[in-house]
């Protein structure tokens, strides 16, 4: 008996009729999910850099309590975000920066000697004289940008100053090294002093790291409490043996800060421009907003008295009038205290 083959035989494959049809469904699809997924895309990028952040602040503060030294993070300026005041300032990359062991002389004879105080005084302060005459010790002092000295090892840092060409009221040159006085303590006068000075900062073999891509630490709008950090400058947070924050180095000049420390996470689009528009700031964002005023967006905080770090969102754009942004972000900054989560760990 022979098999009878069917009139209409079996298809393996679809029409091209059929594959436009699920192509149309899958772009359409596509083109009302993008908008929905977009933020959220920009959300985790920042709340990833925020973490960045976050872990290598701890990370330093953690070297600062293994090595007993005070220790950092440098946000490093990004060249080509500022122009003299009309572009906002940003970092991409962070450094990890380390106080060196203190310098105590090139052998175990290094001595130095303090004269009386004879009548100087410098911004309202009085100083005394030092002398080392032992070779290469001023090239060192001076090649420090704050240098403090300690004497035989016990009490108090004074600072030392370089003020060449001054004179005593008798006429006779003094200096050109001298150490500050400290109101209420007793300076030391004396020869053969043991000492030890407390270096600058200086960056460390820690491999540094970079913001995640598209995002940046918008210097701009970070800051303390009530304050912003200068434009066009590296910032950097050191932190003491015992976890607070010891000092920061802003505009180049050491700072002690009691307030809380804010430092804003953002997109790089949304870094400012000045001249774009007629009525002044403006971003690359399509929608124009900054980055304090983007709630996909992350504040990293630093509590100066116990070290803590801690990251908060962004709150939504607070109503302002043009000029008064300053306003806005301590806002955003107050509302951040209230909301502010860990993300890189304790």
């Amino acid at each position: 008996m022979t098999r009878r083959k069917p009139i209409h035989p079996r298809r393996d494959g679809v029409t091209l009729i059929e594959l436009l049809v699920v192509a149309s469904i899958m772009l359409t699809i596509a083109a009302v999910s993008v908008p929905s997924i977009k933020p959220m895309m920009e959300s985790q990028a920042t709340a990833r850099g925020a973490q960045t952040v976050a872990t290598y602040l701890e990370r330093a503060k953690s070297r600062a309590k293994a090595t007993r030294r005070p220790c950092g993070v440098v946000f490093e300026y990004f060249d080509g975000t500022w122009d003299g005041g009309n572009i906002g300032s940003a970092s991409l990359v962070l450094r990890q920066m380390e106080v060196p062991p203190s310098f105590s002389g090139y052998d175990t004879t290094s001595r130095v000697s303090v004269a009386p105080w004879q009548g100087l005084w410098n911004n309202g302060k009085k100083i005394s004289e030092i002398y080392n005459y032992e070779a290469g010790w001023a090239s060192f002092v001076s090649g420090e940008q704050e240098p403090k000295i300690q004497f035989n090892y016990i009490g108090p840092y004074y600072r030392i100053i370089y003020k060449d060409g001054l004179a005593y009221t008798d006429g006779s040159p003094a200096g050109p090294y001298f150490i500050e006085e400290i109101p209420g303590v007793e300076t030391p006068v004396g020869r053969d002093f043991a000492y030890q000075i407390e270096c600058d900062p200086r960056t460390t073999m820690t491999s540094p790291v970079g913001m995640p891509e598209g995002t940046v630490v918008d210097l701009e709008f970070s800051g303390s409490e009530s304050n912003f950090f200068a434009k066009g400058k590296n910032v950097v947070v050191m932190f003491a043996p015992t976890g607070e924050v010891d000092y920061i180095i802003d505009d180049g000049e050491r700072k002690n800060v009691a307030d809380t420390l804010y430092f804003l996470i953002g997109r790089w689009d949304r870094i400012s421009a000045l001249g774009i528009s007629d009525d002044g700031y403006e971003t690359m964002a399509e929608d124009g907003l900054w980055n304090f005023e983007d709630p996909t967006n992350f504040w990293v905080a630093i509590n100066t008295r116990t070290g803590v770090v801690t990251t908060a969102e962004v709150s939504e754009p607070f109503a302002y009038t043009l000029g008064d942004w300053a306003s806005a972000v301590y806002e955003s900054r107050e509302f951040a205290r209230f909301s502010k989560r860990n993300l890189g760990g304790r």
